[in-house]
């Protein structure tokens, strides 16, 4: 009887289990497939209207309609890159940290896509509507209702931010990039990365990597160089790029050394 229990009780893990990482590979097909749509979106929605947003440079507000959604957009069009802008303020820097953001499968960028309007080229970017900004977060003191799934999130944040070399809630300078929305779980949205990239062969200075999600260091681990060079190549000079693999191959050995010492 005992064994006809335990058997039982096997098979039920067993499928609860399978229904679980079934369940989750459909989230995840799901979630891909909605990005994949939001950037056909982005590229072929109509443009009803448009109106100067504040911001370095010149930006758009765009509302699209595409028969079925109405939608408002970020429109930005600055492009001056490195060498030839030492700084580096370009659209293209956050099209290639949405491109990373997906190969690592974080999450944290919106959709934004390259697109021509008005026989301009620049980046258009989903525009993230009733969303709270980290900066009135901490102002008002508002806390997360799963305090550390918000503390995981940030954790990951700071590492993508390192090898984005693009600090925003690491510098606690440009909070406003960071958007929450507080109605759907407290999603976590990161915006604004054209000044992003600079050639630094190290991580940012008082940015520091303390834990990410295992799904992060895996995958962290597992994207061959190659992969980053074929997707980023467009908008990324050959400086940038190499930077960016060296800051990646840092913060590798910094997660394996943090696994080493603390589990």
């Amino acid at each position: 009887m005992k064994k006809k229990k335990a058997l039982a009780i096997m098979i039920l893990t067993f499928f609860f289990s399978e229904a679980w990482f079934h369940s989750k590979s459909q989230a995840v097909t799901q979630e891909n497939e909605k990005q994949k749509e939001l950037e056909n979106y982005l590229r072929t929605a109509k443009i009803v209207s448009k109106r100067r947003a504040g911001g370095r440079g010149e930006n758009w507000i765009i509302s699209l309609d595409d028969g079925k959604i109405s939608s408002y957009a970020f429109y930005k069009l600055l492009d001056e890159t490195r060498p030839e802008a030492p700084i580096g303020d370009s659209y293209k820097y956050g099209i290639a940290a949405y491109e990373l953001d997906k190969l690592l499968d974080l999450g944290l960028v919106p959709p934004v896509v390259e697109r021509e309007i008005e026989g301009r080229k620049g980046s258009l970017q989903i525009f993230i509507e009733g969303a709270l900004y980290e900066s009135v977060r901490r102002m008002k003191n508002i806390k997360p209702p799963e305090p550390e799934k918000f503390k995981n999130i940030m954790e990951d944040l700071i590492v993508f931010e390192n090898l984005t070399w693009s600090p925003s809630y690491c510098g606690e300078r440009e909070l406003d990039d960071i958007l929450i929305m507080q109605r759907e779980d407290w999603k976590v949205w990161r915006v604004d990365f054209s000044e992003a990239f600079p050639p630094s062969p190290e991580l940012i200075p008082g940015c520091e990597i303390t834990g990410c999600s295992k799904r992060l260091c895996e995958n962290l681990i597992k994207l061959n160089d190659e992969a980053i060079k074929a997707k980023l190549k467009p908008y990324l000079n050959d400086e940038e790029m190499s930077m960016l693999l060296r800051r990646k191959k840092l913060i590798v050995e910094k997660i394996k050394k943090l696994i080493a010492e603390e589990g």
